[in-house]
């Protein structure tokens, strides 16, 4: 967000944990057999960023594969990739003006060549080429076959093609270099666009337009993202977690405004995901701040944004400064020592003298308040907390300063229900016995 009147955009950086599920190999025709509710991507984590993404297939007819790591961002409209070593003879670009063009929100004149060099005027852009926001730029939109993977929430089955599948491409190296993490080439978005990857998988496959997110805790293991409902399993335990969902209203923020877009995008409602808190607690006890920080602005700030594409967690700078001082009173009641701060971290404590138990560090749990019944997000250890160096950990939240937003990590699996605009999440899956932190065999 761009202004001084943006308190706070919350942002909800979140740490899940699924299943890996067992697949077998073949492509069979596009509608799926009623035993396979959903479409599934396996999530690895970048340890060195702390930034998710997962791999998607692209193939036309005749074509080999080509496989693309790309960023998963909450916020993305879009699933864009670096094009410049992709090649098929099905991709097709879209014309701008088209109805494809305008139910993706194109740009409303065509997208200069200029802005798409590429040495090949075939695969580069033409003066007809329709222009939607990718990262940190409009990119030519275009379409072909996308190829995924089908589940019941327990197993993997079959390789299923999506034709016709739009996606953008980028040619600017300044796209690419500016992505954040290590080896991701693209990214693929989730908002309430047309032309994200869940809406565009739910609608191709006509399922439920809601998709759920489990995120690994570590590189070495496979979260999950499930597209088009549950059930959802996860070892050990047998029951579908889905049945065990709390709820809480998803909002939508009536302005659109991003750093990325052009003006022309303000006059609708942004397509990101919000919720709405009510209060922050450390061990039970309210964190005293100005709660309209938590609510939109007439200019479409404020608010509580679910994203992942932050390392940390970012709180706004007074909100931040009264939960370090109250989450620093409580711990340090538990006889846990205090340490020298560890950039960029301000509450940093000796391990050694932190009990543990099955949800993390022995430290204050952190609630977020969130509107409903009681409905609450539970931050135990294992979420509030990081090991900043060797027995040293810190409480994972940064001074966003005045303009930032807010990150908080979960360890549970988030359903996003876009159809009946709801949030259902579980309680902690380590209180279960069970993560998202698991593989099975194929």
């Amino acid at each position: 967000m761009a202004s001084s009147s943006q308190s706070l955009m919350t942002s909800l950086f979140l740490f899940f944990s699924l299943l890996t599920l067992c697949c077998y190999s073949a492509t069979i025709p596009f509608k799926m057999p009623t035993r396979e509710t959903a479409i599934h991507f396996p999530v690895r984590k970048n340890d060195t960023t702390r930034l998710y993404y997962i791999s998607y297939e692209m193939q036309g007819p005749d074509q080999p594969i080509t496989t693309v790591d790309a960023l998963i961002d909450l916020s993305g409209p879009s699933v864009w990739m670096d094009c410049r070593s992709y090649v098929s003879s099905s991709y097709k670009r879209v014309s701008c003006g088209s109805d494809i063009c305008k139910k993706a929100y194109g740009y409303s004149i065509c997208i200069e060549c200029d802005r798409l060099p590429h040495p090949d005027p075939k695969r580069g852009c033409s003066n007809t080429t329709c222009a939607v926001s990718g990262f940190y730029d409009f990119q030519q939109l275009g379409v072909d076959t996308l190829k995924v993977l089908s589940t019941d929430g327990r197993s993997i089955y079959y390789d299923y093609e999506v034709p016709k599948f739009q996606f953008s491409c980028s040619y600017d190296d300044f796209a690419i270099r500016d992505l954040p993490g290590d080896h991701t080439k693209g990214l693929v978005g989730f908002a309430r666009s047309n032309i994200s990857l869940a809406s565009q998988i739910s609608s191709k496959f006509k399922l439920a337009n809601k998709f759920a997110l489990c995120i690994p805790s570590t590189e070495n293991s496979l979260g999950s993202i499930f597209i088009g409902g549950g059930p959802y399993y996860m070892p050990p335990r047998i029951e579908d977690q889905s049945l065990s969902f709390v709820t809480t209203p998803l909002v939508v923020n009536p302005v659109y405004y991003d750093l990325h877009h052009y003006p022309i995008y303000i006059d609708r409602p942004s397509d990101e995901h919000f919720i709405n808190v009510k209060d922050i607690e450390v061990r039970g006890k309210r964190v005293s701040f100005n709660s309209s920080l938590l609510s939109f602005k007439k200019d479409g700030s404020g608010g509580t944004k679910i994203n992942i594409v932050e390392p940390f967690t970012r709180l706004h700078s007074s909100i931040y400064k009264q939960l370090v001082k109250d989450f620093i009173k409580a711990t340090t009641k538990n006889n846990i020592k205090m340490v020298k701060s560890v950039a960029p971290f301000e509450a940093c404590f000796d391990s050694k003298t932190t009990p543990k138990t099955i949800t993390g560090p022995a430290v204050p749990d952190i609630d977020i308040v969130l509107e409903g019944n009681n409905v609450r997000f539970r931050l135990y250890g294992s979420s509030s907390m990081v090991e900043a160096k060797k027995d040293v950990i810190c409480l994972a939240f940064i001074d966003g300063g005045e303009l930032m937003r807010t990150s908080i990590v979960l360890d549970r699996l988030l359903e996003f229900d876009l159809g009946a605009s709801k949030l259902g999440f579980t309680s902690s899956l380590l209180v279960s016995n069970t993560s998202c932190s698991q593989s099975r065999l194929f």
